[in-house]
């Protein structure tokens, strides 16, 4: 996958996270830990999650994200009404300077689902762990390791698929089915 590909999908990523982030956050503050009695802390526990996503290098570039909306928000009103593209390019640049400085709510929206999944302490030892130089240099190489494995996964799907393909047309072909080879 090429390195703009992968930032053009976390960037959708993070705008999707970003259009529902107050509902996930109303709902991340009424979820309860399955193990404890106690809601979830949100404050200190949302806190560390914002860190660990933060210390990771898991966001794109705020400026990115918010050129992305900006582009997918000028080309929905374009289509919806052509005639005004000017105004529409001139409006929606004048707005989007109002969010120019929103990427902690961009790390917030992402931080949610991160404590959906992990208690605040075990955050603060995913922290801990970003913060050696192991857990930077795979902060670092994070992007790139994603990237080759859903090739190493469409790789695999595509030879599975074709062994089976192969397969299953000897089988049918015995069956009396025509199936070119």
């Amino acid at each position: 996958m090429k390195k703009s590909a992968l930032a053009s999908m976390l960037s959708a990523v993070v705008v999707c996270a970003g259009m529902s982030a107050s509902a996930l956050a109303q709902d991340a503050k009424t979820t309860a830990d399955a193990n404890a009695a106690q809601p979830i802390a949100v404050d200190t526990h949302l806190q560390a999650a914002i860190a660990v996503v933060k210390q990771t290098g898991t966001l794109p570039a705020y400026s990115d994200a918010l050129r992305n909306v900006v582009m997918n928000s000028k080309r929905w009103l374009i289509r919806e009404n052509p005639s005004a593209e000017k105004d529409i390019i001139a409006t929606v640049d004048e707005i989007a300077q109002q969010y120019k400085d929103d990427n902690d709510q961009m790390a917030q929206s992402v931080a949610i689902a991160w404590t959906r999944y992990l208690k605040e302490d075990e955050l603060k030892e995913v922290l801990a762990f970003f913060k050696t130089p192991t857990g930077q240099k795979f902060a670092s190489y994070q992007p790139r390791i994603l990237g080759e494995s859903v090739r190493g996964l469409q790789e695999f799907t595509a030879i599975m698929t074709n062994l089976i393909v192969k397969a299953a047309k000897e089988q049918l072909n015995t069956k009396g089915y025509k199936f070119s080879e």
